[in-house]
């Protein structure tokens, strides 16, 4: 079981009203995830943090099965077609200063969260241990 960071910018969509309406989501998908795997929104500015742990229900959904939910704030994203999607099924939210950008480069996150990506394993300890 891998972890990854999924980053969710709060002007295209609003993950958070989203997953309170329906607890799952069905998302784009770049990485070869695997159902059981644990998928970390990280929302962007001006929230800048973790907010939502889910675990990855199915991978390789074909494109055409993901539609605009209501919850989509950039009508052109809306309209992008991605080569295939991956249901999301809400675990927590999480509403903590211990999860914010700052926080998560003093904990090992390396770079910038612009694209899905592996938690690597400093981080991981660090967001199991904060929340």
């Amino acid at each position: 079981m891998a972890s990854w960071l999924i980053p969710c910018s709060p002007d295209i969509y609003n993950a958070e009203g989203a997953f309170q309406e329906y607890g799952h989501v069905v998302w784009h998908q770049q990485c070869n995830m695997s159902p059981g795997d644990i998928a970390y929104i990280y929302v962007s500015a001006p929230v800048k943090a973790i907010r939502c742990k889910c675990v990855v229900e199915s991978v390789n959904i074909p494109c055409d099965i993901g539609e605009d939910d209501g919850y989509t704030l950039d009508e052109e994203f809306c309209t992008r077609s991605f080569r295939r999607y991956m249901d999301l099924k809400l675990i927590e939210f999480y509403d903590t200063p211990l999860l914010s950008y700052q926080l998560l480069l003093m904990n090992g996150l390396n770079a910038s969260i612009r694209s899905q990506r592996k938690v690597p394993p400093e981080l991981e300890k660090y967001i199991r241990g904060a929340v």
